[in-house]
């Protein structure tokens, strides 16, 4: 017994003793020191190194343990009572007290062998990754096994990836070619599995598997040149005779792309006679695809000028064997945007295979009001209100109905409520079934709205106390976007009868995907 764990021992039996001995209710008690002691030891086969100690002894009322690997102590267990420890596979010797209340010990020492089981039933996936040019992904899974090493094998680099069983680890080689790829499973145990893949072949991909990033930006914001997203402007050359360049249209995932073929220049003629107007634009876009193009440039001509206006923009080394998308401000270019009539790739002096897609401009507009609508002035008294932060409303029974056919949610911009459609069908307000609103006092009705992408938006009147009901809508026209817009209708272009107003509607009167926003404030009808 190590000394430390001796003078533990002894203070518990003295503590024990002195107790005793203070009781003058008590006898003394006499019993021989414990006798074949042993112990129980179970492992658990999982690999967590988990060891179960239940201490027997004859003439024994507690058990110490001391577990041989460092760690502190065990606490004093009673007799049937057990112990559990975690182990590190290893050899350890395991001391085992055991002790009555005569204070007479008993102590035994047990060796215990700690081994786990080695990794079993290795499987092993190897395969290029088929998008990516040179990448192989390799997977692994095992029995007792909690990780695994992979060495694609590639010279002069440092090719070995971890990864977690059941995981997949990725590499890209320097160059195609034929490797030995070796992987090694490691567990709890000291040994190892491992499972060696010879002579693999690691492709290249030399062309688009997946289609490009399909473009979010609102259809207003964008003029368009080549994409299936969008509705290209009409162009009169597609390419131009003097490009330098093979060119053909092919389809990747159903998605229409450009493929260049030993691409020195492309040239694009918009139109000669109607030039292409990019002042209200804010960036040129495109998505690109390659495995061999060293350079790539972008470049922007105003022949209607004299002398002729050109600039290039050169996008740096272009990234090899995956979609990238590029955008350029069109600030970079210096000279006169308001008459553009050729567009032009340039691949800078060399030649190489390009896939190009999404060929757009855009100007950057906010996707969500950073200021509230303008403020009412209309007289309180002159208003019924629907929804407004300046005038008190009139309760609604339904606000947004059931049948409605957008989200609807409440925002707060710098403090002031608003109403905001997303997803934007239609939405619609039940003022009262029970008691209609009468409109026959006033004379117009108002709201502000805010949209980053609507193309249109309509107001619907609707009076269900009609046999037939009696409803009509009044469009707002060509819809601004990125800023509050007030609109104001007169009540007498509604042909209908006024006077028992129940429904409220506001309408995507050009409904497509319905993937419109609109903020609403301030919808009022006044005098």
């Amino acid at each position: 017994m190590n000394k430390q764990f001796y003078i533990l021992w002894l203070c518990v039996i003295s503590v024990f003793t002195v107790s005793c001995s203070d009781d003058d209710g008590l006898q003394e008690v006499s019993m021989g020191a414990p006798t074949n002691l042993d112990a129980k030891i179970t492992m658990t086969q999982d690999n967590s190194g988990v060891v179960s100690f239940q201490p027997t002894a004859e003439n024994a009322t507690a058990f110490l343990l001391n577990y041989g690997d460092g760690t502190p102590v065990s606490d004093t267990i009673a007799p049937g009572e057990s112990l559990s420890h975690s182990y590190e596979e290893g050899t350890y010797d395991v001391t085992i007290i055991a002790s009555n209340i005569s204070g007479r010990t008993e102590e035994l020492a047990k060796p215990l062998e700690v081994s786990f089981n080695p990794p079993s039933n290795l499987v092993v996936t190897v395969e290029n990754d088929g998008v990516q040019s040179n990448t192989v992904n390799v997977t692994a899974s095992a029995d007792f096994a909690s990780s695994f090493d992979v060495d694609f094998g590639e010279d002069g680099v440092d090719s070995v990836i971890n990864g977690g069983i059941g995981e997949t680890v990725t590499y890209t080689y320097q160059q195609p070619g034929i490797y030995t790829i070796t992987v090694v499973a490691m567990g709890a145990s000291s040994e190892t599995a491992t499972y060696t893949e010879e002579d693999f072949e690691v492709t290249e991909v030399l062309i688009p598997v997946v289609a490009a990033p399909v473009p979010t930006r609102p259809e207003q914001n964008v003029i368009a040149i080549y994409s299936d997203k969008y509705t290209p402007i009409t162009t009169t050359e597609f390419p131009t005779s003097w490009s330098d360049t093979g060119f053909e249209e092919i389809q990747v995932e159903g998605d229409n792309i450009i493929k260049y073929t030993e691409l020195a220049f492309t040239g694009i003629v918009t139109d000669y006679e109607n030039p292409t107007d990019l002042t209200g634009m804010d960036f040129i876009h495109f998505d690109y695809w390659t495995t061999d193009a060293t350079d790539l440039g972008f470049k922007i001509v105003n022949t209607t000028t004299d002398p002729v206006q050109e600039d290039i923009v050169n996008i740096g080394t272009p990234v090899q064997g995956e979609w990238v998308s590029v955008d350029i401000p069109l600030s970079d270019y210096d000279l006169d945007r308001s008459q553009i009539t050729q567009l032009l790739f340039d691949t800078l002096g060399s030649r190489a295979t390009v896939f190009i897609d999404n060929l757009y401009f855009y100007t950057d507009a906010p996707t969500e009001p950073i200021v509230p609508a303008p403020v009412p002035s209309v007289p309180e008294e002159n208003v019924i209100s629907i929804y407004s932060d300046t005038y008190t409303s009139i309760t609604v029974t339904e606000l947004p109905t059931t049948w409605s056919g957008s989200i609807y949610e409440e925002v707060s911009i710098d403090g002031n409520n608003a109403m905001l459609f997303t997803n934007f069908d239609f939405l619609g307000i039940v003022t009262d079934y029970e008691n209609p609103t009468d409109l026959t006092g006033m004379t117009h009705v108002h709201f502000d709205y805010w949209s980053p992408n609507a193309e249109s938006l309509g107001l619907k009147l609707v009076n269900t106390t009609l046999d037939p009901v009696q409803e009509d809508l009044e469009d707002v026209g060509n819809v601004a976007l990125g800023e509050w817009v007030s609109v104001d209708i007169q009540l007498s272009n509604f042909d209908m009868d006024l006077s028992a107003v129940t429904q409220l509607i506001f309408d995507n009167l050009e409904l497509e995907d319905a993937d419109d926003t609109v903020y609403i404030d301030n919808f009022y009808f006044y005098n």
